[in-house]
């Protein structure tokens, strides 16, 4: 069976020794007709036994494994010894011992999946399947190298749903029992480990193009039970009904179902996938969903400070949540929504998406009406082509003009956020006669009590 492998790789592998072998996601991908991007290789030697080419630079990613990452001019590969590896009880990702081996089915035992423990050797354009991951990629079926494929690393339940999704595979049946009995190891696994699963699963789609395959991974990820040891507040959505008249679904649904209709745009999807997840909590201590997007908001912060989302992604993905739900019915005065829509200019693409996205979820609205355009949209073009100062610095006034007129401190930033909000509203005002004669009438001391 013959591989499609890049002629310069090709080369590059077949002189670094014998029995070197590219194993792993490259094999899987070239079996199943995917894009081939990482490529990874695997051998009896030690990576310092590799007869490397001069130009060739050897780096060791960790000691420990043996593993090293080799690059020639613009080839990257990472090279891996034969290896054994033994763990403690729990889900830990990291062995507790390691043993090098001259074994290839001790090798491949040792990996997760079957299709990902495939052997492929360039110089006898070869292919080795000691576990039978040929026909099992064949198959389209995901399926564990040892019965305790989990038991020996947790991170594993979600590298087995987000592959299943992004390869559009099915879960073999005792593979997919020994995940939903085991979800517990994942409290084992490091945050930033699930973070980055986690996202995988919500690009899922983007990856080989398989339509709504990141729709399809959150389901798994129900279906295994394993959302209430990744985001336990999520799985308290599972079940909850929504008003009939408003919703199809119920949260957890919805919520999977915003994730499939809205755009993989940066960070938007965490968005959608939190933008009710407020709503257990409200129901359970107010009896209502009334003002569930706030309580989303703080239940987003909390997540994602427990998975150490940087600050900046929190922040954006929290806003999204508290916003999703301003104005509606459509129904708030004009002058408002304007000054909502300079403040907010920056994620307003992200809001109008997730608002729509939060329409077509609900199972009430088709797509088409969802598309329209939005209120946010129009008043947004509407201020761009009038020359609206969007942007505080915009102003024909600045802090410094205020500080030479007697403000001070804080009384400085209180002026300008007045100010900016009346030339949001009537961009006639901003000229710096209007503007100089309305801050004569502003406080420029804020006296704190």
């Amino acid at each position: 069976m013959k591989i499609n492998i890049d002629n310069r790789i090709a080369e590059f592998i077949g002189g670094l020794g014998e029995n070197i072998y590219i194993v792993g996601g490259y094999v899987r991908n070239a079996l199943c007709g995917y894009k081939c991007t990482d490529v990874d290789i695997a051998g009896p030697i030690p990576a310092q036994g590799l007869k490397l080419p001069p130009r060739a630079v050897m780096t060791t990613v960790n000691h420990r494994m043996g593993t090293a990452q080799i690059v020639l001019d613009d080839i990257k590969l990472e090279y891996t010894p034969f290896r054994v590896e033994v763990y403690n009880e729990g889900g830990e990702h990291t062995p507790s011992q390691v043993y090098f081996t001259t074994d290839l089915n001790a090798d491949a035992s040792r990996r997760d999946f079957t299709c990902n423990a495939i052997y492929y050797d360039v110089k006898r354009d070869e292919i080795i399947d000691p576990l039978g991951g040929v026909k099992d990629c064949e198959a389209k079926l995901l399926r564990g190298c040892n019965k305790r494929v989990f038991e020996s690393d947790g991170l594993r339940l979600l590298r087995l749903v987000r592959l299943a999704a992004q390869l559009g595979f099915k879960i073999e049946g005792e593979t997919a029992m020994s995940a939903k009995a085991n979800g517990a190891l994942l409290n084992d696994i490091t945050t930033e480990r699930k973070r980055t699963e986690l996202d995988k699963i919500l690009y899922a789609d983007t990856t080989n193009g398989i339509d709504g395959a990141q729709y399809r991974g959150l389901r798994l990820l129900k279906q295994l039970d394993l959302w209430k040891n990744l985001i336990p507040e999520l799985a308290e959505c599972d079940g909850l009904a929504q008003p009939e008249a408003f919703h199809k679904y119920d949260v957890m649904e919805h919520s999977f179902r915003c994730v499939r209709y809205v755009a993989p745009m940066t960070n938007l999807r965490l968005a959608a996938l939190l933008h009710d997840v407020g709503k257990a909590y409200s129901f359970k201590n107010f009896g209502n969903f009334h003002g569930h997007e706030k309580c989303s908001e703080i239940q987003a912060r909390v997540i994602m400070n427990r998975l150490r989302y940087p600050k900046d992604i929190t922040e954006q993905v929290a806003r999204l949540c508290a916003l999703h739900m301003y104005d509606m019915r459509g129904d708030t005065r004009e002058a408002k929504v304007r000054v909502f829509v300079a403040k907010n200019y920056d994620i307003l693409d992200k809001l109008v998406e997730l608002i729509r996205a939060d329409r077509q979820a609900t199972g009430m609205i088709s797509a088409e009406e969802t598309m329209l355009p939005h209120r946010f949209e129009r008043v947004m073009k509407e201020m761009t082509d009038e020359g609206v100062p969007i942007l505080k610095r915009s102003l024909k006034i600045s802090g410094k003009d205020l500080a030479d007129m007697g403000f001070e401190g804080e009384a400085i930033s209180a002026a300008l956020e007045f100010l900016w909000r009346e030339c949001v509203i009537n961009k006639n005002n901003n000229n710096s006669v209007w503007l100089r004669k309305m801050a004569d009438r502003l406080p420029r001391v804020i006296v704190q009590e």
